[in-house]
């Protein structure tokens, strides 16, 4: 999930004045298939889908279609765990492409899925109800279960909302992986989603958003969508708000995480989740104000990374290896950051020169980009083995 709510004041204050947003598009009529009774249906039917409705942001559709469609990775030695893993809203499951391989080599089955509106095309979201995304992980979660003694869910962002509505709601799931989870945002403005979805379409249509389409993720989202991530959150910051959890719980989060409200979380999710083998890691030099501190459950890594010019951590890259070929301290892909003054800009799409960071930091004078990987990645494969291993941390 990026950016939807950092142009929500110009979508509200000026939707009825502008003509840069679009009303009353006919929605699509067709929806992503649900309802298989195992992994491998789900993958074949989802799949075809899939490539059937894309519309194509590369000449090269093979590799475009392996980060769009759901997959599984069984592992060398299973260990009897399984792990469903859930992506960003946006997003697609190679949210978890590193996570996942590296995990298969520890021991967990793993799993990742697509959720529906995603991969295709942002039009197919339209249609798209919380109920949908819902069902899909439920489905996938009892389906799992069958095939694993012990089942965890991971969640990315909206993922994570959807990981822990499932975790209260289903007995079966024996704890949660969170990363960057999207329970509360930091703009009130998503209050106003559900209203504004009445009256406008889209924040900019596919048309002006380059086709609405990259290999990896959506550039723009219907607001009806947005409304369906509002209701993920709601229901997750509800459940967790409401009643305390008792299984293991890992969270990952960014102190300067530009989407998420992470100074509300972190003290929350202390109290609430209760499990001694829950961890939370938090990336950043100043705690909220309500933490425990002193907590044994609590790791704190700086996020001011001068020798490798990171500035600060951010949303998306919690997720990413420093090795990932498209999101990696090597990668292809750089997310520069566009209201820089414009010789700026040009070294850093040249890459000269950049540090990298939350799109909210400061950015000192510097070519600055999005840091799209974690320094730290090898540490929360360890901690996520130990965790459920039953190993010490």
């Amino acid at each position: 999930m990026k950016k939807p709510f950092t142009f929500a004041i110009s979508a509200i204050s000026l939707s009825l004045l502008s003509g840069c947003i679009s009303f009353g598009q006919d929605a699509p009529k067709e929806v992503m298939p649900l309802g298989q009774t195992s992994f491998e249906q789900y993958v074949k039917e989802t799949s075809q889908w899939i490539e059937r409705n894309r519309r194509f942001a590369t000449p090269d559709h093979q590799v475009e279609l392996s980060h769009q469609v759901p997959f599984e990775i069984k592992p060398v030695k299973p260990n009897g765990k399984g792990i469903l893993m859930i992506h960003g809203f946006t997003d697609s499951p190679y949210n978890f492409h590193d996570i996942a391989n590296r995990l298969a080599e520890r021991g967990f089955l793993v799993r990742a899925v697509v959720l529906p509106g995603h991969g295709t095309k942002p039009e197919d979201m339209l249609n798209v109800t919380i109920d949908d995304w819902d069902r899909l992980v439920d489905e996938q979660t009892r389906i799992l279960s069958k095939d694993v003694s012990e089942i965890y869910l991971a969640g990315f962002s909206t993922g994570a909302n959807l990981a822990v509505h499932e975790a209260y709601e289903n007995k079966t799931v024996d704890g949660l992986i969170l990363f960057s989870p999207a329970l509360s945002v930091r703009t009130s403005l998503v209050h106003f989603v559900p209203l504004v979805s009445h009256f406008v379409d889209w924040l900019r249509s596919p048309e002006e958003a380059q086709g609405g389409v990259t290999p990896f993720r959506y550039r723009t989202v219907p607001m009806q969508a947005l409304n369906t991530f509002k209701e993920s959150m709601d229901s997750a910051m509800w459940r967790m708000s409401t009643a305390q959890y008792d299984k293991p719980v890992l969270v990952f989060m960014a102190q300067n995480d530009s989407i998420v409200d992470t100074q509300v979380l972190l003290p929350l999710m202390q109290k609430q989740f209760t499990n001694a083998q829950s961890h939370f890691v938090w990336y950043g030099d100043t705690l909220p104000e309500g933490t425990v501190a002193s907590d044994k459950r609590l790791s704190v890594f700086t996020d001011y990374l001068p020798k490798y010019k990171i500035r600060s951590f951010s949303h998306l890259g919690l997720v990413y290896s420093p090795d990932n070929p498209y999101y990696g301290a090597k990668g292809s892909e750089r997310f520069c950051l566009r209201d820089q003054d414009e010789k700026l800009l040009q070294y850093c799409r040249e890459g000269r020169y950049v540090w990298y960071g939350s799109w909210r930091e400061n950015r000192d004078g510097h070519p600055y980009a999005r840091l799209t990987f974690n320094p730290y990645f090898d540490y929360q494969i360890n901690l996520i083995e130990q965790t459920f291993e039953g190993k010490d941390h």
